[in-house]
């Protein structure tokens, strides 16, 4: 089998923070060395060169837009320090925020120089599909960043149908769509929907271990709209070995293809190449 060594992996899902919504994770200044020291281990141990960092957005927020933009603060600080494992970072609003959310993507593209804006609608309260977003998507759009939308396999709230919904009101935003093959019903819904939407990319984070159909996502789509990422966050520990990564080196598809999906895309997609 391949090794990730001789590839340029780059992870294009890594949560800074806790996936419990009560817990605090490192937003807690004394945490911070102790995760990036966790989180490189991992990369470390399994090869993997970069990452993408992004808020866990299960933080408490009981100020609103001040505790979001002090995570959004808290992910920028990691990748300043880091810079070299973490050269981007994305920063996250709420849609039930109201304007103050249109001037934090600002202040997260403007001033804290993030690379997109991401969302985790099913620890937001709300849908994909919900009539916020049009405008927040607006401000993304006049910024130019992509817009990163988690679809796991067991929310309702992030029913992919509902993210065909604003690729179809936006088709000029570029849309990742996060978890993509997160159920193996999701696996073979995914090739219909890069063909309807060429404005999606799809990641491989929350991978199921059966019927993924990635060899069948890549004859369709092709290996462009693909993405190795693998959903790490700070706590609690998901998972000790990073299966997509495993299995996209252990498949049939050649050298080139793996190449863009371990890193070239994710790198050409963040304006890293």
């Amino acid at each position: 089998m391949r090794n990730a060594q001789s590839f340029d992996v780059f992870d294009l899902h890594h949560h800074v923070g806790s996936l419990d919504i009560v817990g605090k994770g490192p937003q807690c200044a004394g945490d911070m060395v102790a995760d990036a020291d966790k989180r490189i281990a991992f990369m470390d141990r399994h090869g993997i060169a970069q990452a993408l960092l992004m808020p866990s957005n299960g933080y408490q927020a009981p100020d609103g837009i001040a505790d979001t933009r002090r995570v959004n603060d808290r992910v920028a600080e990691y990748r300043d320090r880091w810079s070299a494992r973490f050269p981007a970072a994305l920063g996250t609003v709420s849609p039930l925020e109201g304007d103050a959310a249109l001037d934090e993507i600002d202040r997260c593209v403007e001033v804290l120089q993030m690379k997109g804006i991401v969302w985790h609608h099913r620890f937001q309260g709300c849908a994909i599909d919900h009539p916020r977003m049009d405008a927040l998507l607006e401000r993304v759009r006049h910024h130019g960043v992509p817009a990163f939308i988690h679809i796991i396999g067991d929310s309702k709230l992030e029913s992919p149908w509902k993210l065909e919904v604003l690729a179809e009101r936006f088709p000029d935003v570029r849309f990742v769509a996060l978890d993509a093959f997160s159920s193996p019903d999701f696996a073979h819904w995914m090739p219909h929907i890069a063909r309807r939407h060429p404005n999606i990319v799809f990641d491989t984070g929350v991978m199921v271990p059966v019927s993924h159909m990635i060899e069948t996502f890549v004859r369709s789509a092709g290996a462009h709209r693909l993405l190795l990422g693998t959903d790490f966050y700070s706590s609690p520990k998901l998972f000790s070995s990073p299966f997509p990564l495993t299995e996209i080196l252990a498949s049939d598809l050649p050298d080139e293809e793996c190449a863009l999906i371990l890193g070239g895309n994710a790198r050409l997609l963040l304006g890293l190449a």
